[in-house]
């Protein structure tokens, strides 16, 4: 397949490789579509499960079922105030690695990270000396009779 000509006669930038048909070696846009779904679809898999856990967990952990609705909200606010930083500075990043990639690691890793010790809160709160077996009182006027 033959690149285009150039639009202008003193242009030099090299075509678009953003073509509908596949090169040589180049995986075909069948191919390309089913690898970027394929991602999309673990996300949501990822998303259905914490919608479907989140707070039978959270409530496992002692958190009443009222207070489970702020747990909701860290992931927005933290969206609202940490994608802005990063952003500016993956901007402004002059890595040999790229602009974009030391902060996907990093990222990656930081969620790693995070999956883990969600997934062993609870070992870790009786490790560090929560009972178990202690039940939270739900926060509001007291319901005695």
């Amino acid at each position: 397949m033959e690149a285009p000509p150039p639009t202008k006669p003193n242009d030099t930038t090299k075509p678009s490789t953003l073509s509908v048909e596949a090169g040589e070696g180049e995986a075909s846009p069948l191919r390309k579509l089913f690898a970027v779904a394929s991602i999309a679809a673990g996300i949501q898999f990822g998303w259905a499960l914490q919608l479907s856990l989140l707070t039978p967990y959270v409530q496992l952990l002692g958190v009443p079922h009222a207070c489970s609705s702020f747990i909701w909200l860290c992931g927005p606010i933290s969206g609202l105030v940490v994608q802005p930083i990063v952003g500016y500075y993956s901007d402004r990043c002059t890595s040999r690695f790229g602009r974009r990639r030391p902060f996907i690691v990093a990222g990656a890793l930081a969620v790693t990270v995070a999956v883990f010790l969600i997934g062993f809160a609870a070992d870790i709160g009786h490790a560090a000396g929560d009972d178990i077996a202690k039940k939270t009182r739900r926060p509001g006027p007291s319901r005695s009779s």
